[in-house]
């Protein structure tokens, strides 16, 4: 690994050095502007982008403009942004671009963990100089409003708010800030709970007078850049929320994007949140009636496998495990002859947690519910898997914790509960090879445990919910009921071959079909991609069909799905 490749690794466990790093170099950069001197330390994809700034065409009168929202200084998403971009405009679009610019009172391209102070400079530097090198301009809040007076008057407005309910159903100009604002709220503390704390509050109407700001500020880009199209980040971040908002007002077609699960891959979702992970019901319910081939269950099957090991994902948090079985049920005091469920928890502040709720007001009022369930089945054994990201995901530490929430609300457990911590290296795969029953909120083990044939009981919304090959109560009460009924009468062989077939169809049109492995953009490390495209001509239509589905999702509004194929399935687990 190169010296800078080491240096981003270590800052990546080190927020606060991290955020001193990046504005060191922003603040550098915009000092040699300043004094009419090149620009030092460009990031290397910088000239990977130049170079295909050099063979961009120039759109014609009447291309239907599309605005780019890249909105943070986030350098592998501006490598896609920039390069489908690039795609567009030879696809018949005119790219223009948005970007922040700062300063607000409070973002969220870093969490509280590293800030404050945001790092504005660098945060403008890399995302406007990365447009700059793409040959694109953006245009930043800055351009259309006074952003600091701006500032000063939404922070009045907001100032009186003295309680979460409060901040929650703010209103201002016609939009519902309240509720736009509040998983990024959540997501920069670190918390899926909001209580009246001084610190949340504080939080929260920083983020209320930054979305009143950004609101001004899109309506502004919005009238200059007349779009027709909008693609965007995410979706459910609070600028791309308001500007989804804004669209919608303006009857404006918007997609959103977002990494997958596959190496370099994103899924793109046009008219909603693409992280999110929904396959269109029309493209589902093809799929469901239509047999695989058996190199498209064999795929399925080593993808699924190297997900056991810890591959075929963005974060491996699976360095060290336990995988004897002997010892697992040895350590967690499992008794033979007693059926195990499993309840695979969620990170309470993750956006695929966050207003996801359908059977219970919260996923730790799930986790609660299921611990005194489990008491009054002293047949069986529960063990409650907390995810391992609460602790391993470096840059991103979590300040409220499920252990922790069980413990408040249950400081003894029952004799036939165990709580397997973030940090134990027990492998959720060997549990659910034990269990008979597993239960889940939104995490993706659901759909891997129906692809063996397990029972599922999902409590929230989940891109694999009410797909046929799970179970989906609507109420707590049906919840547990469902419960009772899979122990006392298990799905027999033909029924868990029918739960298997089915979620194996669905993991290869979700994995293998939804996901779009992006050969033009490769993630070679923490911050460091790499566009991996000769010319600018590689990205003409008819040259990647990658590249052509994601261009029509954006023009056209159509679902981004690749065709029916077992040579997709075989190149995406291999």
């Amino acid at each position: 690994m190169s010296a800078r490749g080491r240096l981003l690794d270590w800052a990546w466990a080190h927020p606060r050095w991290k955020r001193r790093l990046r504005e060191a170099w922003g603040i550098s950069r915009e000092s040699a502007a300043r004094a009419g001197l090149p620009r030092p330390f460009d990031p290397p994809e910088f000239a990977d982008l130049r170079r295909l700034a050099v063979s961009a065409p120039h759109p014609a009168a009447d291309a239907p403009r599309v605005l780019f929202m890249s909105w943070r200084g986030w350098s592998t998403h501006l490598a896609i942004e920039t390069v489908i971009a690039h795609a567009v405009a030879r696809g018949g679009g005119a790219p223009v671009f948005a970007s922040c610019g700062g300063r607000l009172p409070i973002c969220d391209v870093m969490t509280v963990d590293a800030v404050p102070p945001t790092p504005c400079h660098s945060c403008r530097e890399y995302a406007f100089g990365a447009v700059r090198a793409a040959g694109f301009e953006a245009v930043g809040l800055g351009d259309v409003i006074d952003v600091a007076a701006a500032v000063k008057a939404a922070q009045h407005r907001v100032a009186e708010l003295g309680s979460v309910r409060e901040c929650e159903a703010f209103v201002a100009d016609g939009l519902p800030l309240g509720r736009l604002v509040r998983i990024s709220v959540a997501w920069f503390l670190s918390r899926g709970t909001l209580s009246d704390t001084a610190e949340v509050i504080a939080t929260y109407r920083s983020f209320l007078a930054s979305g009143i700001v950004v609101a001004r500020g899109l309506r502004g880009i919005i009238d200059r850049a007349a779009p027709q199209r909008v693609f965007m980040l995410n979706g459910t971040f609070f600028a791309e929320q308001i500007m989804a908002a804004l669209a919608g007002e303006r009857g404006i077609p918007f997609a959103t994007y977002e990494k997958g699960f596959l190496a370099d891959s994103i899924v793109v979702t046009p008219g909603e949140a693409a992280c999110r992970l929904m396959v269109p019901d029309e493209e589902w319910n093809a799929a469901r009636d239509s047999r695989l081939s058996k190199a498209e269950v064999d795929a399925v099957d080593a993808y699924l496998g190297r997900r056991r090991h810890g591959g075929g994902m963005p974060t491996n948090f699976w360095r060290e495990r336990v995988e004897d079985v002997a010892r697992i049920r040895r350590e967690l005091r499992l008794r033979d002859g007693h059926p195990l469920v499993v309840m695979f928890c969620n990170i309470l502040w993750d956006s695929a947690v966050l207003e996801r709720d359908i059977a219970f007001t919260s996923m730790g009022s799930w986790a609660i519910e299921g611990i005194r369930w489990a008491e009054t089945h002293p047949e069986i054994d529960l063990v409650v898997r907390i995810h391992p990201a609460e602790v391993r995901l470096m840059n991103h530490t979590t300040r409220e914790r499920t252990a922790d929430h069980i413990a408040a609300h249950v400081p003894v457990l029952p004799a036939n509960v165990r709580v397997v911590a973030a940090d134990d290296p027990t492998s959720s795969y060997t549990l659910m090879d034990q269990a008979v029953l597993g239960l889940v909120y939104t995490s993706t083990v659901g759909l891997e445990m129906a692809t063996r044939g397990l029972p599922v009981l999902v409590a929230a919304r989940t891109h694999y919910r009410d797909r046929g090959f799970t179970v989906d109560p609507l109420t707590s009460t049906e919840y547990w009921a469902a419960a009772d009924r899979l122990l006392r009468s298990p799905p027999d062989t033909t029924e868990r071959a029918r739960i298997r077939e089915l979620a194996c169809r669905y993991a290869a049109l979700f994995f293998f079909r939804f996901h779009q492995v992006l050969d033009a953009v490769h993630e070679a490390g923490r911050s460091s991609p790499q566009v991996r495209v000769a010319d600018g001509g590689d990205l003409d239509p008819g040259h990647d069909p990658v590249v052509d589905r994601i261009v029509a999702g954006i023009l056209d509004g159509v679902p981004v799905l690749a065709p029916v194929n077992a040579g997709v399935a075989s190149r995406a687990a291999g």
